[in-house]
């Protein structure tokens, strides 16, 4: 009988620590969609590098681009939902219904958000050559020259892509779009004055704006200007409202996550933000930390995705 009594509770002792099993107890993979050095790629790295600090196991970033993101997605999307698959969404992420409408997921059901880290605020720029020292006199010059100016993208359906087609939605101009394979080809042809106007991530034209080879018109935030861009005004400010655009990031999982791992991960990257190293590289990003709750950022990436699918149908970009 004493044997007996010994065994269940021996029994019932490994069920408790079977349950209270703490993660991560092995290294989690952090899914990216596209390819090294991007600010997403960035961000991932050094996430995964602090969490792997915090939590004392390993965060390894895996590139995995194709078919502007849905690649990455889709292999989270079919992993288990065990937190040891996570993925670092972007803005492709919640345009990607409304360009391809034979997703292998839902981007909605298929997904627990985590929270979202951060954002880089875009700006627009154009060449110096155009007699346009503010967005107003680029955008009357623009009307008075229908088709007359180009601007670059990194592909059809990209966030470049589709936030200057809400722009030209919003003012009336009509400027050609020329996409290319990626954001160095599309600041080479514009310093070659191959293309006037960009709208992309202050990131990634800083340099180019303070050098004067490029000239800042407008920053696309919600009001506010942004500390590195003292004098430039926000695109409400300079007359067109409605355009706030951000290269955001933020982790999610697959669906079915258990609450208590995936508010471990939300908790651990909310600590990871407020790591001087982390807050330090995101203000030379020109871009401000997030820390949302699961809740919050659910409601934002629906919001996006109801947002960049209305621009995709109003001006007929092609989907798949």
């Amino acid at each position: 009988m004493r044997n007996a009594m010994l065994f269940v509770l021996t029994l019932f002792g490994a069920s408790l620590c079977f349950g209270a099993e703490v993660y991560p107890g092995k290294a989690v993979r952090v899914i990216v969609a596209f390819g090294p050095s991007g600010t997403t790629d960035l961000t991932a790295r050094l996430i995964s590098q602090q969490l792997s600090e915090q939590f004392g196991k390993s965060f390894v970033v895996d590139n995995r681009p194709g078919a502007s993101g849905a690649i990455g997605a889709g292999i989270v999307a079919k992993s288990a939902p065990d937190g040891y698959t996570l993925f670092m969404a972007e803005p492709n992420f919640s345009s990607l219904p409304g360009l391809n409408k034979s997703l292998p997921f839902d981007v909605v059901k298929d997904f627990t958000p985590i929270t979202q880290i951060g954002r880089i605020p875009y700006v627009l720029v154009v060449h110096p050559s155009l007699n346009a020292p503010t967005l107003k006199d680029f955008i009357a010059l623009a009307r008075a020259n229908p088709g007359k100016f180009n601007y670059g993208s990194t592909g059809v359906g990209s966030s470049l892509h589709l936030g200057t087609e809400l722009f030209k939605t919003e003012t009336k101009v009509n400027i050609v779009h020329i996409p290319y394979k990626g954001g160095g080809e599309v600041i080479t042809a514009m310093l070659a004055g191959e293309v006037q106007m960009r709208i992309a991530p202050i990131s990634t034209v800083l340099t180019y704006v303070n050098s004067g080879k490029v000239r800042a018109l407008a920053v696309a935030t919600e009001g506010k200007r942004v500390p590195s861009m003292p004098d430039v005004p926000s695109m409400s400010e300079a007359g067109v409202p409605g355009m706030a655009i951000y290269h955001w990031t933020g982790l999610i999982g697959p669906a079915g996550m258990r609450r208590n791992v995936a508010s471990k991960l939300h908790d651990e990257v909310v600590k990871a933000t407020t790591v001087p190293s982390v807050k330090e590289w995101f203000i030379a990003q020109s871009g401000e930390l997030v820390g949302s709750s699961p809740e919050e950022f659910s409601k934002y990436i629906r919001n996006e995705m109801r947002r960049w699918t209305e621009v995709i149908k109003s001006v007929g970009i092609a989907t798949e």
